[in-house]
C-alpha cells in the first residue's frame, strides 16, 4: 500500500496477516461485530501497512473512483501509480477533516480500529490507513513526534473469505450507518444503495444497514439516482458520478416535481394537462441549470409544485412555461463546447481528469448564465403578478417603479423596438383606466 515501494501480492499478503493472528498478541479483544447474520467477537491486531491494500470502491470516493475508471483506466491497488490517485482521492474527500485527522494520528495514534479482509483488503479504515501511510512516507516532517505507531493500522482480521455482498454490507453498516456518513460526499449513499440492491439485499435490508428509519427513504435515494443517471447521460457524462458534485439539492427538489407531474396528483396543480413529453422538456431545463450550479430557492421557481390553482411555478402555467421554455432553448442550442474527449485530452496526468471535466462544465456555464439568468428572473416576475391578480394596486405600483428606473441615458432605450413596447403600455393603461373610470362613475 506504501506509495515508496510496489504493494505486497496478496498470497504474501494472506501468509503475513494469518501469522500476525497466529504469533501475535491482540490489543485488544471481544470486539463486537454483526458479520454474516450474527454477532461475533473478534480481536483487533496491529498489522504493518505494507501488508494492507486499500478498496478502490470504498464509498467515501466511490464517484471520483467510477468517473477515473470510465475516463482512463480500471484502478488497481496493488499498483503504485494507482495507490497515489486512490490516495489523492481519499485526502481530497475531506481534506480539512483529514488535517485534523492526520495531526491526531501523530500526537496520539490510531483511536478507532478498522476492519481488513483475511487477503489484506481494507473494508473500514481507508481514510485513515492513507494518512497513516502519509506520515509513515514522510517522517522527516514529523521530527518532533515519536511517529514509530504509525507504521501500523490496527484492525480486525476477518478469518475467512469475504465475498462481495459481504464487503458491502460491513462497509455500509460500519460507515454509513453510523455518525461519520456526514463525512462523505453527499452522491455516495446514493451509489450505495445501488449496489446493495444489485447483489441481493432487499429495501429493508438496506435501511437497516444505513441507519434509515424505512424502506421508503431507500426507495426515494434509487429513485433520485435514477434522475442522476438521466442527468449524467443527457450530456454524455455516463456514470461519471463526480460530475454531480454539489448539485445534489437540486435532483432531491426535481425528484419530487417530476414524481407529481407523472402521477397527476394532488399536490401538482396547474391550468394546463402536460404530458409525458412537456415533463421531459422541464427535466431537460431543468438539468441546464443545475449543470450552471444555479441557486436552489430559484431553481425551484422552473418546476415546484403546490395544491393551490394559483401556479407556484412556471411549469404550472401553460402561457408562462411556453414563453420560458422557448426563450431557453433559443439560447442554449446556440451554443458549442468542446468534446468531452477534447477536454481530457489536456488531463496532463491522471490528476487532472475529473479537473478537466469540471472545466468543460464551468466553461459551458460562462457562455449561457447571464441569458438563462435573466430569462428565470423574467419568468419570475411574470410569476409574481401572476400570483398577485388579485391585488390591481400592488402590480401597479409594481409597473410604476419599473418605468421610473429606467435610465434615459442607456443607447439600449432607444430603439424601435423599445418605442413599440412603451406605446403598448400606453395603450393598455388607457384602455385600463377607461374601465377603472366606468366602474366608478356607475357606484356614484
Amino acid at each position: 500500500m506504501p506509495t515508496k515501494t510496489q504493494a505486497l501480492s496478496e498470497d504474501l499478503r494472506i501468509k503475513k496477516l494469518n501469522a500476525i493472528k497466529t504469533n501475535d498478541s491482540p490489543i485488544m479483544t471481544g470486539v463486537k461485530l454483526f458479520y454474516k447474520g450474527q454477532e461475533r467477537k473478534f480481536d483487533v491486531y496491529q498489522i504493518p501497512l505494507e501488508s494492507l491494500v486499500y478498496n478502490p470502491y470504498n464509498g467515501r470516493i466511490g464517484t471520483k473512483v467510477k468517473t477515473f475508471e470510465v475516463t482512463s483506466h480500471k484502478l488497481n491497488p496493488e499498483d503504485e501509480e494507482d495507490i497515489s490517485i486512490i490516495e489523492q482521492f481519499l485526502w481530497d474527500s475531506s481534506s480539512e477533516r483529514n488535517k485534523k485527522t492526520l495531526k491526531s494520528l501523530v500526537k496520539i495514534g490510531q483511536q478507532e480500529y478498522g476492519i481488513v479482509t483475511k487477503n489484506g483488503y481494507i473494508i473500514d479504515g481507508n481514510r485513515r490507513a492513507s494518512l497513516l501511510n502519509k506520515i509513515n512516507n514522510n517522517k522527516g516532517d514529523y521530527k518532533n513526534y515519536d511517529v514509530r505507531h504509525c507504521k501500523y493500522f490496527n484492525a480486525i482480521i476477518l478469518d475467512d473469505n469475504v465475498g462481495q455482498k459481504e464487503i458491502l454490507q460491513l462497509e455500509t453498516m460500519y460507515q454509513m450507518g453510523r455518525e461519520e456518513k456526514l463525512d462523505y460526499n453527499a452522491t455516495e449513499k446514493y451509489l450505495k444503495c445501488q449496489q446493495l440492491k444489485e447483489v441481493g439485499y432487499s429495501l429493508d435490508d438496506i435501511a437497516d444497514m444505513m441507519g434509515e428509519s424505512n424502506s421508503k427513504n431507500i426507495q426515494k435515494y434509487l429513485d433520485i439516482l435514477n434522475l442522476m443517471d438521466q442527468y449524467l447521460d443527457y450530456y454524455g457524462y455516463n456514470n461519471m458520478y463526480a460530475m454531480l458534485d454539489k448539485r445534489e439539492g437540486q435532483f432531491v427538489d426535481l425528484n419530487n416535481y417530476e414524481k407529481a407531474y407523472r402521477n397527476r396528483s394532488g399536490n401538482a396543480k396547474t391550468n394546463w394537462n402536460p404530458q409525458d413529453d412537456d415533463i421531459s422538456e422541464m427535466l431537460e431545463i431543468s438539468f441546464d441549470y443545475i449543470r450552471a450550479q444555479y441557486e436552489g430557492k430559484e431553481f425551484r421557481n422552473i418546476a415546484k409544485n403546490g395544491k393551490s390553482t394559483v401556479p407556484q411555478s412556471f411549469f404550472a402555467s401553460k402561457k408562462l412555461w411556453e414563453e420560458f421554455r422557448d426563450k431557453h432553448f433559443e439560447t442554449v442550442e446556440t451554443i458549442e463546447e468542446d468534446t468531452i474527449e477534447d477536454f481530457l485530452s489536456r488531463a496532463d496526468s491522471n490528476d487532472e481528469i475529473i479537473d478537466s471535466l469540471t472545466e468543460r462544465d464551468e466553461e459551458w456555464t460562462k457562455k449561457v448564465i447571464d441569458s438563462i439568468k435573466q430569462n428565470l428572473k423574467h419568468s419570475k416576475n411574470k410569476l409574481d403578478n401572476i400570483q398577485e391578480a388579485d391585488k390591481p394596486l400592488t402590480l401597479l405600483d409594481r409597473a410604476k417603479n419599473a418605468l421610473l428606473e429606467i435610465d434615459e441615458n442607456q443607447d439600449s432605450l432607444y430603439s424601435e423596438n423599445v418605442l413599440s413596447t412603451i406605446k403598448e403600455i400606453n395603450s393598455l393603461a388607457y384602455d385600463l383606466s377607461k374601465t377603472v373610470k366606468k366602474h366608478l362613475n356607475k357606484m356614484v
